[in-house]
């Protein structure tokens, strides 16, 4: 483990418990609530006026002088908004919202839906759940495989079913040198089920059988265009009921007000995405392409908190050569580990700070 992470680790813990000294009534009379945010209907979703929303965690609000930018800081958090769009910036992670910023009455305001369920986990995990999961079994999905090569790079003969199968089979060593039982949805070259609808819904399913506590799906990513620059890292978790996926900013799609098995883990998800997505960039030193929300199937059907990771770009000639050595895989399945071992400790803060209010 590295040094760097054991501090970060311990580093999100401290502000997890910080956030939660400071926020009132944690230490007041536990039935006294907090006076409820406004809220506002903007565009079809419910939003929040987000200055006053991250008082609730100690955050000051500073305004640009322009008026469309609001940072929320303290000595622990950094929040960046911007109005009139997705992007923003948790802690310098970029971070994609499922509802843009927006301006109402001469204050930026937050989707609700945002607040509750991707930055709340994020600041203090935790918060709002009547259950903290355990963190025992992972389910370890390589991506594609069998008739199904996944995305390739052909000029230099990489394909993602092979090069996932490689960094699963590395996660899954790290994993288990910390302690847990690790369960590969495929350990050849194979697809689950004849056609692909029914191989990704079985690979999610696959957490049921097996009890899983955590499903991590590995990928390599790749564009049809500006394939020279376009490099980088991404991880999704499962797009929330009532919200739109990072691919769908026409909010077309018709299944949005559907929930899923897995939107039952979406407090969970956002923290364990978070976590593994910022662990990706610091020990890989990759381009931030984003922590991202998508209806994807194998996420659709997890039975416990889940993220698919983008690893890279076999579509970028350099990124992909990277990927092709035996040592950046290495690297992400470290970097991954890492980011299960800073959720996992931020899970066991949580169950021993309730156990202790016993």
């Amino acid at each position: 483990m590295r040094r760097s992470a054991v501090r970060t680790a311990a580093g999100v813990l401290l502000l997890s418990l910080a956030v939660a000294a400071d926020l009132p009534g944690q230490n007041a009379a536990r039935n006294s609530p907090q006076r409820p945010l406004a809220v506002v209907r903007l565009n079809g979703a419910e939003y929040l006026p987000a200055a006053d929303f991250g008082a609730r965690f100690g955050l000051k609000p500073l305004r640009s002088a322009d008026g469309r930018k609001l940072t929320l800081k303290s000595n622990w958090t950094t929040i960046e908004l911007e109005a009139d769009t997705r992007e923003c910036a948790i802690n310098g992670v970029r971070v994609f919202l499922g509802e843009a910023i927006r301006d109402h009455r001469g204050a930026l305001h937050v989707s609700r839906i945002d607040a509750e369920k991707l930055i709340t986990p994020i600041l203090l995990p935790g918060s709002g759940q009547t259950s903290v999961p355990a963190v025992r079994t992972i389910v370890i999905d390589p991506g594609h495989g069998g008739s199904d090569p996944g995305m390739e790079n052909k000029a230099l003969r990489l394909q993602e079913k092979t090069l996932a199968l490689d960094t699963a089979l590395r996660l899954k060593q790290e994993l288990e040198r910390q302690g847990y039982k690790v369960v590969l949805t495929r350990r050849d070259d194979r697809q689950l089920a004849r056609s692909k609808k029914a191989d990704l819904q079985k690979r999610g399913e696959l957490t049921l059988g097996t009890k899983a506590d955590l499903f991590i799906s590995l990928h390599y990513n790749s564009v049809e265009s500006g394939a020279d620059r376009v490099t980088g890292v991404e991880v999704y978790s499962l797009t929330p009921q009532y919200q739109y996926s990072h691919s769908d900013p026409e909010r077309e799609d018709s299944t949005a007000a559907i929930a899923n098995l897995g939107n039952r883990h979406d407090h969970w998800n956002a923290l364990l995405a978070y976590n593994i997505h910022r662990e990706l960039l610091a020990g890989l030193k990759a381009s931030d392409r984003g922590l991202k929300r998508g209806r994807l199937a194998v996420l659709r059907f997890a039975s416990c908190p889940a993220v698919l990771v983008e690893a890279g770009f076999l579509s970028n000639d350099a990124e992909a050569r990277k990927i092709a050595t035996p040592a950046y895989r290495q690297k992400i399945a470290e970097s991954v580990a890492e980011g299960v071992r800073v959720y996992a400790n931020l899970v066991e803060g949580v169950r021993r700070q309730r156990a202790g209010q016993r």
